[in-house]
């Protein structure tokens, strides 16, 4: 059996403790939440491969970090072989691909993983950038429908007005009497996924910016309704 290369088994050893540190509570964020992008444990920042190659791989140091008093010495450098031979060889395999493109003139755009994930990081960028700028106009106390308020309405007018791809933004209203709910946000597709999207949140200092994080049970997306027609007069 071949030596394991160094750098695979530190990128499985940095996965498995990024698990350990979520399933004891030390951290409390989701694997893949905006608060990894600056943690020196996300595997993201030292690979470019496939999103889904990466969840696999997380998902099979969580199983290690789960059992990983149970298992014996001699097995665990074996169990962690093979885990981290294949992300490397994904990774290899990635970095091949491209060299074969540059060599036949191929245009990097047709490596539908490689565009998938140059898009997924523009969309965060843009919605960084568009929550920003909301920010900037609320402390400016910019009232946009001018009724004589500045609250969620604003918002999520602002964060339409600014959102570079109006393809991939709406304005969405959620009510619900149930849990008091009476609220305007916006919502944004990322990997063909449409995500709620709370416009206020770099304004009122929130860690997250999902609907879900900052409104937690008090939100339920099954009464989200698009109501951007109803308000792009607001805009004109």
């Amino acid at each position: 059996m071949s030596e394991l290369p160094s750098s695979s088994q530190t990128l499985y050893d940095c996965a498995t403790e990024c698990a350990l540190r979520r399933q004891k509570k030390k951290c409390k964020v989701y694997f893949g939440d905006i608060a990894c992008k600056y943690c020196k444990l996300n595997v993201n920042k030292y690979i470019n491969a496939d999103p889904s190659q990466v969840d696999l791989f997380m998902l099979q140091a969580e199983t290690r970090a789960s059992s990983l008093k149970n298992l014996s010495t001699s097995h665990r450098p074996v169990f962690a072989f093979f885990i981290a031979l294949f992300l490397f060889l994904a990774w290899r395999s990635y970095k091949d691909e491209q060299k074969l493109n540059a060599r036949y003139g191929i245009n990097q755009p047709n490596n539908t993983a490689a565009v998938t994930a140059s898009t997924t990081i523009s969309e965060y960028s843009n919605i960084e950038a568009t929550l920003n700028k909301v920010a900037g106009d609320l402390g400016n106390k910019v009232d946009v429908n001018g009724d004589g308020l500045i609250n969620c309405i604003d918002a999520a007018l602002l964060f339409y007005k600014y959102y570079p791809n109006k393809d991939k933004v709406c304005i969405e209203l959620n009510r619900n009497t149930a849990t008091g709910m009476n609220h305007l946000f916006n919502c944004v597709q990322v990997d063909g996924v449409w995500r709620a999207v709370e416009p206020q949140a770099y304004f009122t200092n929130h860690k997250s910016y999902w609907m879900r994080d900052v409104w937690g049970n008090k939100y339920d997306n099954t009464k989200n309704k698009d109501v951007t027609a109803d308000y792009l007069k607001y805009l004109k």
